[in-house]
């Protein structure tokens, strides 16, 4: 098989984890929302009513065009649109005065919800209990640690907007404005994805050794040893068993296969085979 088949197969952002399912809300109580908050009861309309917009923010004494920068398989700024994914999505460049910058699109949603690219720990689950917040209580405009909601109407014909004291905060927007925050937002979204699959039936041993992608799918019934890195978006089928030493990347292993200590990139393993240690795979079909 060619290469460009090889490319047919593993689609762009083919899924997208509902890392909801293993927020933290759901193991411990919110430090700012109501356990009456928690699990709302309508999340659909946010969808339809809310413009959902990421400020591309840079920290270049902390690194070089950090919205690009790269994290368990996704950029920071792709991080937080998922949080808004199902909702229209913009992207604006930081500027000195980010009211007056957001008051010049053109919008015909009745709330426009304003997070920046540098929290990367901002999840669906959290935007969801934001807007009900905001909507609960009627409000005009919602000041956050790292962002606001505002509805379109005030936003427009208000003469001024304090930002002031943040009304709520939470530790998901914490800002990656350092090095070490970097390092800590990695651990999390890391552990994360790898709790998402255990939970999904996926035997993962020597867990701080395995380091799977964002964007990797893997079926109930895998095994992954030690000293495994799962890379871009690969599927990984039922029965699957990864001994030691492997590195996947952009490929389907199919059901069955067992693969030892190899490079496998852009291709597809088929059901039952067995890929001996040290086999360098690029771009075929086996």
């Amino acid at each position: 098989m060619e290469k460009e088949d090889i490319d047919l197969l593993v689609a762009e952002n083919q899924i997208s984890i509902d890392f909801d399912a293993i927020s933290s809300y759901q193991e411990e109580e919110s430090m700012i929302f109501p356990k009456s908050l928690i699990k709302p009861i309508n999340t659909e309309w946010i969808k339809n009513e809310v413009l959902f917009v990421v400020v591309k923010s840079y920290h270049d004494d902390v690194i070089k065009n950090m919205p690009s920068l790269k994290l368990c398989g996704k950029t920071l700024l792709d991080w937080v649109l998922n949080a808004g994914s199902g909702c229209e999505q913009k992207i604006v460049d930081d500027c000195e005065n980010i009211i007056e910058r957001i008051k010049t699109i053109n919008t015909d949603k009745n709330i426009i919800a304003v997070f920046y690219s540098d929290t990367p720990l901002f999840d669906k689950a959290t935007f969801n209990y934001f807007c009900n917040y905001f909507s609960s209580r009627n409000m005009n405009f919602l000041k956050l640690s790292r962002g606001f909601i505002v509805k379109t109407e005030f936003l427009r014909y208000s003469q001024s907007i304090a930002q002031g004291t943040p009304q709520l905060d939470d530790k998901n927007l914490m800002v990656a404005d350092s090095a070490k925050n970097l390092n800590y937002m990695s651990n999390i979204l890391y552990n994360k994805i790898l709790n998402y699959h255990i939970k999904n039936g996926v035997i993962i041993f020597g867990q701080n050794t395995v380091f799977i992608d964002a964007d990797v799918e893997i079926e109930s019934g895998v095994i992954i040893y030690p000293n495994n890195v799962i890379m871009g978006q690969s599927i990984l089928s039922n029965d699957v068993v990864l001994e030691s030493g492997n590195i996947i990347k952009d490929s389907i292993i199919s059901s069955g296969a067992i693969i030892r200590n190899s490079y496998i990139e852009k291709s597809k393993i088929g059901q039952g085979q067995i890929i001996e240690p040290f086999s360098k795979i690029i771009g075929q079909e086996i």
